[in-house]
């Protein structure tokens, strides 16, 4: 998989919103489960899949055991100039998360948009290596995009649903989720930041959209460049998950709660994989 995540990019976090981060009642339902966790376990460990702050810092705040599993040291260190907190890079272990071979277990796992970042091939492999990683009373909050089906919307009714029930929030995190599939390869099961802009740039041009919902979405996708995205069917991605996990379905209290979701998954007994024997241990 082509590294996108990438320190330029990282460093763009600032612009983003919810639902492309943490919300606050995401991070309160997380918050409860982690206290609940720690209260049960005399030696607690968190697992982050990549360096999301929101999450860095909750660890900070509860004095949690946390790791950080991110390919990359320039976007640890770029996202741990937004949190409140600081860490070191101690917290840190550079591995792909599909090649994840810990020594230890954790207790809790979290992912925001993990496997929105991940192509839909390697969600398999993502959602075994996950499993292998979580100890068996452990549990792993997955904040996850998935689709209902094959339909989508034209900017024109995109952003018509916009003005007349979203126009109070943020353009950009109001619809992202309808944009995302408005040019989206269901083939490919995946979307493209370029070709989204050129899309929206389009319809800017015609007069479907003003300027300023074309440069709310320009801003957003030039920072990423060349980044691909996915929202895999909620049937698929599920029956994937069931494979390994018993599956919960909760979400905060926010308006895309029914397309964005957070997974709380619990690990069922599992054999050991071929891939993963072979993987490279990180530490």
């Amino acid at each position: 998989m082509r590294k996108q995540w990438t320190s330029s990019v990282a460093q763009q976090w600032p612009l983003f919103i919810p639902p492309t981060r943490p919300s606050l009642s995401e991070l309160a339902k997380i918050e409860k489960h982690l206290l609940a966790l720690k209260k049960h376990s005399a030696d607690f460990k968190m697992l982050i899949l990549g360096s999301t702050p929101e999450y860095r810092d909750l660890g900070q705040t509860y004095n949690v055991n946390y790791v950080c599993a991110d390919y990359n040291k320039e976007n640890f260190r770029a996202l741990g100039t937004q949190m409140r907190h600081r860490d070191s890079e101690n917290c840190l272990v550079q591995v792909d998360w599909r090649r994840m071979n810990f020594d230890e277990e954790f207790n809790l796992i979290l992912g925001d948009l993990a496997t929105t970042v991940t192509p839909v091939k390697d969600h398999d492999l993502l959602l075994q290596t996950i499993a292998q990683s979580l100890k068996k009373n452990g549990l792993c909050i997955l904040k996850t995009a998935l689709r209902k089906n094959n339909k989508r919307m034209s900017h024109q009714d995109i952003f018509k649903l916009y003005r007349k029930e979203r126009s109070y929030l943020n353009q950009f995190g109001a619809v992202w989720f309808e944009v995302m599939l408005a040019d989206y390869d269901f083939k490919e099961d995946t979307m493209s930041c370029v070709k989204s802009y050129e899309e929206l740039k389009k319809s800017f041009k015609r007069k479907i959209i003003t300027k300023y919902e074309f440069e709310a979405f320009a801003q957003h996708w030039l920072s990423l460049g060349d980044f691909k995205m996915n929202i895999p069917l909620r049937t698929a991605f599920l029956a994937k998950a069931r494979k390994y996990f018993t599956v919960a379905v909760d979400s905060g209290d926010d308006w895309y709660k029914e397309d964005i979701s957070l997974l709380i998954l619990k690990r069922k007994k599992l054999k050991p994989s071929p891939e993963l024997k072979h993987s490279i241990n990180p530490h």
